[in-house]
């Protein structure tokens, strides 16, 4: 494959230091850029939360703005806006990453901002029970929302009693009864220098390193191993993921992949969308397996652009849907494929979804040609790099391959899926997508 030029991969490597706390730096200048992003991934997320701590990760993230020892509630906030910077942060399962962007004069005040809310965040009761008011709204609106909701109950069905099936946000119930207590010790288990990588990119200047290290390069504070969710056993190997063994080096806390329980049963129906909307889930491998290379590329045969398969079949050419996309989640453990689709009016949502499978099934036994098969190479490849023109992706990929896979697994993800066959894509549909694995969700009018 001609498409996949190497140096484009350099955007999300350069010079990585891990300082004598344990905190893992990577700088990526970028030569005439007048900004400077600072992403800080800390390896903790829902899946490291115990079975009554559920949305406790994300709890955590939303206080981190809300008051430490040098920012008072609200001062990150403001001082943002004052310097005419942005931030944000996300939750996952798997991690949770703060990045601002600063124009270069202040990024340092981003390195002043993560230091002190590392070693002395507030969590003051008054703040923990506004913010908690704030996480409950967002339930509601996931509640309220057909797709979220449909997602949610697949999820549950493919990954069982795993965490990946449990929401990041959590419950109303548990929400309400996680106080500053339960936030202060998954601070303390979690928030550390050695579960933590700190990527900054941009218009760096020649001693970043060195200021780095002088702003967060400090004795970590004193504080216990994180604790294990020991009520979820380790399964063997070889049932993880769909088939797909662990990743190397991947279990943490002695969790570990996901496994598909086909007893717990493949149908999920809900009322109350404005359309009917459909979902096709299956388990998918970890990113890191091979195998996770050869589905994304099946997806993309079936679902990436207008010539592919089901788009061109069921969307263009016999309006069974008016959209169609597919994608598969990067759980670091192992994650779930799927299809999504809303009818097009006075279609037979029957009809639809045996249309919608029956593709799918196909291609374990019509493997795509040549030019399907480089077209979906491409549009994966392009992708890749029209999202990573922006500096603040490029840290934030860098900073989470560097938490959870390992320097350099984008570069490697692509070699991979150059060398990919059309036989590879056939058997990864056979093994990965068969009947046998598959989920399908409604959400009816």
């Amino acid at each position: 494959m001609t498409t996949v030029d190497p140096r484009v991969f350099d955007r999300v490597e350069g010079r990585t230091e891990t300082l004598d706390n344990g905190l893992r730096v990577v700088l990526l200048p970028r030569d005439g850029a007048e900004s400077i992003v600072v992403a800080l991934c800390y390896r903790a997320g829902s899946r490291d939360e115990e079975l009554d701590e559920s949305g406790l990760a994300h709890f955590l993230e939303h206080m981190m703005f809300k008051g430490s020892a040098a920012y008072g509630p609200g001062a990150i906030d403001r001082l943002t806006q004052r310097l005419g910077g942005t931030n944000n942060a996300f939750t996952s399962h798997d991690a949770t990453l703060y990045h601002f962007q600063f124009e270069r004069g202040s990024w340092r005040e981003a390195l002043r901002i993560e230091s002190d809310r590392m070693r002395g965040l507030s969590l003051l009761p008054e703040e923990v029970d506004s913010e908690r008011e704030v996480i409950l709204e967002e339930i509601r609106m996931v509640e309220d929302d057909p797709w979220d909701g449909l997602e949610q109950a697949v999820a549950r069905r493919v990954f069982g009693g795993h965490p990946y099936g449990r929401s990041v946000l959590g419950t109303r119930e548990s929400l309400r009864s996680l106080d500053a207590g339960a936030l202060r010790s998954f601070h303390d288990r979690h928030y550390r220098p050695g579960r933590a990588v700190l990527v900054c990119a941009g218009g760096l200047p020649p001693d970043a390193m060195e200021l780095v290290e002088a702003a967060l390069g400090g004795e970590a504070p004193v504080t216990k191993e994180p604790t294990s969710d020991r009520r979820i056993s380790r399964p063997p190997a070889a049932a993880a993921g769909g088939g797909a063994g662990a990743p190397s080096g991947s279990s943490r806390a002695g969790l570990g992949p996901p496994v598909f329980d086909p007893a717990a049963g493949r149908r999920v129906e809900l009322e109350g969308g404005e359309t009917s909307r459909l979902l096709v889930a299956h388990p998918a491998p970890a990113p890191d397996d091979p195998a996770h290379v050869h589905l994304r590329l099946a997806l993309a045969v079936l679902c990436s652009g207008r010539s592919s398969r089901i788009q061109r079949e069921l969307v263009e050419e016999n309006p069974l849907a008016l959209w169609a996309s597919a994608a598969v989640t990067g759980h670091r453990l192992g994650g779930m494929a799927v299809f999504s689709a809303e009818a097009a009016a006075g279609a037979d949502p029957a009809r639809l979804e045996e249309e919608l499978c029956s593709r799918v099934d196909r291609v374990a036994v019509r493997p795509p040609d040549g030019e399907e098969l480089e077209r979906a190479k491409r549009i994966l490849f392009v992708d890749w790099v029209f999202l990573h023109e922006a500096i603040a992706e490029r840290a934030v990929t860098a900073a989470l391959e560097q938490a959870l896979f390992r320097p350099g697994f984008s570069r490697d993800s692509f070699e991979a899926l150059s060398a990919a066959t059309a036989s590879d894509v056939a058997a990864a549909c056979a093994a990965l997508l068969s009947g046998e694995t598959r989920v399908v969700g409604w959400s009816r009018p």
